[in-house]
């Protein structure tokens, strides 16, 4: 692909066509859970796998992890906030003694904050794309790794939103949003990338290794796990997530 309008559309097209599978397929609560497993794992493997790696090998600045807690305390604050100003909380807190306390609001935090996450990654390596292609071997490698582990992002961000009980509308719109982020950092990329500091787009990757981090670990791995229902199945898909991000995302780890 020697086109950057060709990897932009192609990437768009990925995108809605595998995040629209789960809005077609309509899971219930027990499947959505299920994909949920699958979700949790891929997030931990390319938080552990991918994102804290890149921070580690490109920075050692305090600066730089100060964004990784930062990208944290943000998802948890924001969680916080929501449940607070949520006027049903004291009338739904006592009333299921085994549900999670994300079911009291804070779910739609964390599909916001996937979304966040995902979005501000993907567009470091779409203005990376963007850069790249007076380089064909370099553009090449960028294309290829960007368009093995797009459809799973999106597959999972779109079930990572349907439990957040989001619209329908709204799901479908966050996804078209997504869906253009690759392209519009493609362009700017071709653009303005080079007057960009590198420094920025750092601290914006330690922003998503704390949000994805957060995300996982304090929301979707308790909210899989809070009913004793196909825990085995569940710890089972969770370590399939993982192992397929360790296979998406394989090329980075050995790099570092």
């Amino acid at each position: 692909m020697d086109s950057p309008v060709v990897v932009a559309l192609t990437v768009f097209a990925l995108v809605v066509g595998a995040g629209a599978l789960p809005l077609l397929l309509k899971p219930s609560e027990r499947v959505l859970h299920a994909v949920i497993a699958i979700a949790s794992g891929f997030f931990l493997g390319v938080t552990f796998l991918h994102l804290l790696p890149e921070v580690a090998h490109q920075s050692h600045s305090v600066a730089m992890w100060g964004c990784v807690l930062v990208g944290v305390l943000a998802v948890f604050f924001a969680e916080v906030l929501l449940r607070h100003g949520d006027p049903h909380q004291h009338d739904h807190a006592h009333e299921h003694e085994h549900d999670h306390p994300a079911h009291h609001g804070g779910h739609r935090v964390v599909g916001i904050a996937s979304f966040v996450g995902l979005s501000v990654h993907t567009l470091g390596g779409a203005i990376g794309i963007g850069l790249s292609f007076d380089n064909a071997p370099l553009r090449e490698a960028l294309v290829s790794a960007t368009l093995s582990h797009k459809a799973a992002e999106a597959f999972s961000l779109v079930s990572v939103l349907l439990l957040s009980k989001l619209t329908r509308r709204n799901v479908i719109l966050l996804l078209g949003g997504y869906a253009l982020v690759t392209p519009v950092g493609i362009a700017l990329g071709r653009l303005f990338a080079e007057s960009l500091p590198q420094t920025l787009l750092l601290l914006a990757e330690g922003l998503a290794a704390g949000t994805f981090l957060y995300v996982a670990v304090g929301e979707l791995l308790p909210e899989v796990f809070h009913g004793r229902k196909d825990r085995g199945t569940k710890v089972l898909l969770l370590l399939a997530g993982i192992v397929g991000a360790a296979l998406l995302f394989g090329e980075h780890v050995h790099e570092h």
